[in-house]
């Protein structure tokens, strides 16, 4: 839900970073941290700009009922900052297993992550170990985290970027003069930068202030993917444990919410939350939208029908054409480079997250990530090797799913969780033989064979995928309004948003 932001060696050019706060005012209540050189300022977005002098900044916006700490780390009398945005799962327990750093009092994993990054500083500053060295023992500590993460970390006159293996995080950065990163592009190109390249998340990217160089770190994963054995359901049995921890985990110690269409991945999610929920002691509501009308959007029929069979706390968010259009003039300059099915789908969760975010729900669970890992597309039905095909989807997420739904989602003020994204999950899914993703007559069979074992009923196990855009109706309703305004068709009319 936080956005980073900053620069370096930009020498006597500095950097226009009012358009940055600006674009944050936009999104209600946000405070800031600002790391200078010399400095922490705290920011509160209701006051004047900060004029930023120093060459040398990093920005983190954060909600102020969640404020994350102000602590200036310093190691080996080199300086430490961090600037992150994270949602890590189970980070109290890496506590348990590391120094003495993390014996004081940690309550949340922003606190952990500035400490767990402060002890790999420390530790390779101590061994005096060399670039190539301090990026490999960073890749590998990072792999013990469990979680989603995007931070930028001055240690030893270096900047270091990396973000989590699936880049359900964002992270920009120009290297064009000096160093400058931010969560989103528009941060970075609203500042004045031509040259904005999303890191890849299979890179950690190392800054080198004293001599302005860049080095980058290639990350290994999903690069040997063998079958999986077992039969169907030794299969399943897997599938369904590994998804149930990845859920577990990610179910937070407050009401939260369930983007709900359904459909297969987000029934069983819906399902699975509901049972540990319970246990948690805490209460979880779907989230259905769609566009108002004499006839209900398909979704919100079906999403009816199911929460009433399986007891799920159900709320409707229907919205007419007016709305729509206004909700445009929002999401087409938030998400960037807009295209029609682009837009349809950050508009379900434009309208999900608003409906969840007015009822005081701060984690909303979705379904993403189901259709890439089990060929949930119709065109794996003409794929030469599925499994290959769904490997490079999901290599590619980052590139424009994740980045349009945590954007959407951080615009908000909701944190967005997506276990089918889980790391160890994807190794698995990825790794299940074709047979039991793909039959001559169903799509994400293996995933549908869950829903069975966890008694959902055949109307959702044998239910055809719609995408979010159709089953919503949003996609009709870009057809309407750019016929009644004029426009030839659905990309020229949502072009015309792009520069509001």
């Amino acid at each position: 839900m936080g956005r980073i932001a900053g620069y370096f060696g930009t020498g006597n050019m500095g950097v226009d970073t009012a358009p940055i706060f600006r674009e944050m005012e936009k999104r209600g209540k946000h405070d800031a941290l600002i790391y200078t050189r010399d400095e922490i300022i705290s920011f509160s977005s209701g006051s004047q700009l900060p004029e930023l002098t120093d060459d040398d900044s990093m920005i983190s916006f954060f909600d102020p009922s969640m404020a994350p700490s102000t602590t200036h780390l310093s190691v080996s009398g080199a300086d430490i900052t961090v600037a992150c945005d994270v949602d890590l799962y189970k980070w109290d327990e890496l506590c348990d297993t590391q120094d003495s750093i993390f014996s004081g009092t940690i309550d949340n994993g922003t606190d952990f992550m500035q400490l767990f990054l402060s002890d790999i500083f420390k530790r390779t500053n101590s061994e005096g170990s060399g670039i190539s060295q301090t990026l490999a023992f960073l890749d590998s500590s990072l792999r013990k985290l469990w979680g989603v993460y995007a931070f930028a970390c001055k240690a030893n006159e270096r900047i270091y970027l990396a973000r989590d293996l699936i880049g359900v995080k964002p992270l920009w950065y120009d290297v064009s003069k000096g160093l400058a990163f931010a969560s989103e592009k528009k941060f970075l190109e609203k500042a004045g930068y031509t040259e904005v390249k999303e890191l890849s998340p299979r890179q950690i990217l190392c800054y080198d202030l004293k001599d302005d160089t860049v080095t980058m770190h290639e990350r290994e994963f999903l690069t040997t993917l063998p079958d999986v054995q077992g039969s169907e359901d030794e299969v399943r049995d897997e599938l369904l444990a590994l998804l149930r921890d990845a859920v577990s985990v990610r179910v937070p110690d407050e009401n939260f919410g369930v983007m709900f269409s359904a459909g297969i991945d987000s029934t069983i999610l819906a399902s699975m939350c509901k049972e540990i929920a319970k246990e948690k002691g805490v209460s979880v509501t779907c989230y259905t939208v769609g566009l108002s009308g004499e006839v209900s959007s398909p979704d919100i029929v079906c999403a009816k029908r199911i929460s009433e069979e399986l007891g799920f706390d159900l709320k409707i968010h229907e919205i007419d054409l007016e709305a729509v259009e206004e909700y445009l003039k929002v999401v087409v300059p938030l998400i960037e480079d807009a295209s029609v099915p682009k837009t349809g789908v950050a508009m379900t969760m434009y309208a999900a997250s608003v409906a969840a975010k007015k009822e005081g729900i701060n984690v909303l669970f979705a379904g993403a990530g189901a259709d890439e890992l089990f060929a949930g597309y119709n065109r794996y039905k003409r794929s030469d090797s599925i499994n290959s095909d769904c490997l490079m989807d999901i290599l590619e997420m980052h590139e424009v799913n994740t980045y349009r739904d945590d954007t959407v989602a951080a615009f908000t003020g909701v944190s967005l969780r997506l276990p089918y994204l889980d790391e160890k999950f994807v190794e698995y899914s990825l790794a299940i033989p074709e047979k039991f993703k793909m039959s001559d007559d169903m799509n994400k069979v293996v995933l549908r064979r869950v829903g069975e074992k966890i008694g959902l009923p055949k109307i959702i196990t044998k239910r055809s995928k719609k995408a979010a855009q159709y089953g919503s109706r949003f996609d009709k309703a870009l057809t309407k309004l750019a016929k009644r305004a004029g426009f030839d068709n659905k990309t020229e009319y949502i072009n015309s948003f792009s520069g509001e």
